[in-house]
């Protein structure tokens, strides 16, 4: 692989992926090198000069308003450049410090009807900015939905709208509708997308449990068929899920202003207080205590029920943790384990909990079971990295570092636990390109600038390290962290002495 975009100063740092007709690196500018960013290369599916032709002009139309759009609103990514080279097309796009939607909804745990309804509300009103300018997104998904770390904001990317111009690869079949796959997407194309990924997020679906959204559809009308008893939603939200996923597109919401409308209307309801007249106080209390008695006793039951106590310790052991009750936090997961010993979930979180106590070979053991349920869990490599390195087994920690790095490349977490293990092991020089990559993904790390600081201090440079020294105070400084700001001007006394 050439590491220079043909004719531009792009350098390409890692290739990332390749769909089809597709390839997606991440690059760097060569006038702003420590600048990111996302480039995607379109291989047309053609060489006739007259469809090329149309291409191009279809592709520079449609990248040129995505490139408005990004600039007027700041959920949506931004395009930075577009251009052709070699009859291939590219889009240089924003890149964006966050996970994956997917990271917080396919992780085989529902989310609860306002959560959901907070979600749907956030990606609607971006979807309404994006359809008012004439724009069907055409590959919303999990994938294509970026919690910001900055904000915690979502932002949607990767439009198909411009991809699908130039290439017939289409995005995930669970969430297109059947129009779309007919090359007629509609403005609720998109509204389907999205009412499948509230399925998923209320279904606590997982990652490999997803096509079941595919295999639940009624063979005679093609409605998805999901809702069960186990499922705890309102009736409301139901109706306007399965409005937004009619199989025919005439039959669904016709705007996002509609399925905005509705969903405000139930959210509203939801928290409104309720004034009942005087004369019927009675009557209603008597219903309301015997519901109250049938609720309880249903609750209960469902309680004893091992599923649903396993999810329940769970989430439990995670909000213990959250409050920093990191003991409270082991004992629930424990009994959540005992109860699911396959919940890979629950070994990563215990495993944090672990470390926070200080026990890191009980962490390093529950790092290492998450790993074995489940190979591809960059975090579970990234715990125990950190573990590894608490137990001072620094070349085992540089290995899991590395691995984690692999399965999840933006992570600028990963890169600064190597550099801290590559700087035990005085591999100086590799220490000091993990923290500049680290700070390269998060800007605003300053234990990144203050451990790169650390080995320029080591090795002698002292200009370096005193200008990473000012940086990660003032950063400490405005992140209100006091205690690593008096280590920081406590470092830069030294060498200013």
């Amino acid at each position: 692989m050439d590491d220079q975009i043909p004719n531009t100063r792009y350098r390409i740092l890692q290739f990332l992926c390749m769909e089809e007709s597709v390839k997606t690196y991440i690059v760097e500018d060569g006038a702003i090198p420590v600048q990111q960013f996302i480039v995607k290369q379109l291989h047309p599916e053609t060489n006739n000069p007259q469809n090329l032709t149309w291409l191009r002009q279809s592709f520079f139309k449609e990248a040129k308003l995505l490139k408005q759009l990004g600039q007027e609103h700041d959920k949506i990514q931004k395009i930075v450049a577009y251009f052709e080279a070699n009859e291939e097309f590219y889009l240089v796009q924003e890149f964006i410090y966050g996970h994956q939607l997917a990271e917080e909804i396919l992780v085989g745990f529902p989310l609860r009807e306002d959560q959901v309804i907070n979600l749907l509300l956030e990606i609607l009103e971006i979807l309404l900015f994006v359809h008012n300018r004439k724009v069907i997104h055409q590959d919303i998904q999990p994938a294509s939905i970026i919690r910001r770390h900055s904000d915690n904001k979502l932002v949607v990317v990767d439009f198909g709208s411009v991809q699908e111009i130039v290439t017939t690869t289409v995005g995930n079949l669970e969430y297109i509708p059947i129009e779309q796959l007919q090359c007629q997407p509609q403005y609720n194309s998109d509204i389907y997308a999205l009412g499948m990924i509230a399925i998923a997020a209320i279904m606590g679906l997982s990652h490999d449990e997803i096509s079941r959204l595919q295999s639940q559809k009624n063979l005679l009308t093609g409605e998805i068929i999901w809702r069960d008893r186990t499922i705890k939603i309102s009736q409301e939200l139901t109706r306007i899920i399965n409005k937004m996923v009619r199989f025919d597109y005439r039959k669904r919401y016709q705007s996002v202003t509609e399925v905005l409308n509705d969903i405000q209307q139930l959210k509203n309801y939801q928290y409104q207080p309720q004034t009942l007249p005087a004369q019927r106080f009675r009557l209603i209390l008597t219903g309301v205590t015997s519901l109250l008695v049938f609720i309880v006793t249903g609750w209960f039951l469902q309680w004893l029920k091992p599923g649903n106590n396993e999810q329940f310790l769970h989430q439990e052991g995670v909000s213990e943790y959250e409050r920093d009750n990191y003991q409270e936090s082991v004992d629930n997961l424990t009994q959540s384990i005992k109860i699911n010993p396959q919940n890979s979930f629950a070994y990563n979180h215990r495993g944090d909990a672990f470390y926070r106590l200080g026990d890191y070979q009980k962490a390093q053991a529950d790092s290492s079971q998450a790993i074995a349920l489940n190979p591809q869990d960059a975090n579970a490599y990234y715990d125990r990295g950190f573990a590894w390195f608490g137990l001072g087994k620094y070349k085992e920690a540089i290995a899991d570092y590395t691995q984690a790095i692999k399965l999840n490349s933006p992570n600028h977490y990963a890169y600064y636990g190597r550099g801290l293990a590559l700087a035990k092991v005085k591999e100086y020089q590799s220490a000091i390109w993990d923290f500049s990559k680290a700070i390269a993904l998060n800007d605003n790390y300053g234990l990144a600038y203050y451990h790169r600081g650390l080995i320029y201090a080591q090795m002698g440079s002292r200009k370096e390290a005193l200008i990473d020294f000012k940086k990660a105070a003032e950063l400490f400084q405005e992140q209100g962290d006091k205690d690593s700001y008096k280590d920081t001007l406590q470092e830069i006394k030294i060498l200013q002495k």
